[in-house]
């Protein structure tokens, strides 16, 4: 008795194109480039468990990463507006030792 093949990612040639040249660039930040190299081994057809397990991803975060690229394409690999107010660092706030 044969069980459902796997799911297939695929991915769009020119997408492709592009997250190899932000996994190759070395001047991204770290988690855009583990995003591009997740989606990419998604689309070479290697298994989830591997890619979780070398680019230390969970299976959840993996899973939601390619949803957001059938929604967004590419631009899933950047972090999303977030509400609120941004960050800032207080040089007043630090101390003298």
């Amino acid at each position: 008795m044969r069980g459902r093949g796997p799911f297939e990612y695929r991915l769009r040639d020119a997408d492709r194109r592009y997250l190899q040249e932000i996994a190759d660039n070395g001047q991204v930040i770290q988690r855009v480039a583990y995003r591009a190299r997740a989606l990419l081994a998604l689309g070479r057809g290697e298994r989830i468990v591997e890619i979780v397990h070398w680019l230390g991803l969970s299976r959840t975060g993996l899973w939601c990463l390619w949803q957001r690229y059938q929604q967004r394409g590419v631009e899933a690999i950047f972090d999303d507006q977030r509400s609120g107010r941004p960050a800032t660092f207080s040089p007043s706030g630090a101390r003298h030792h």
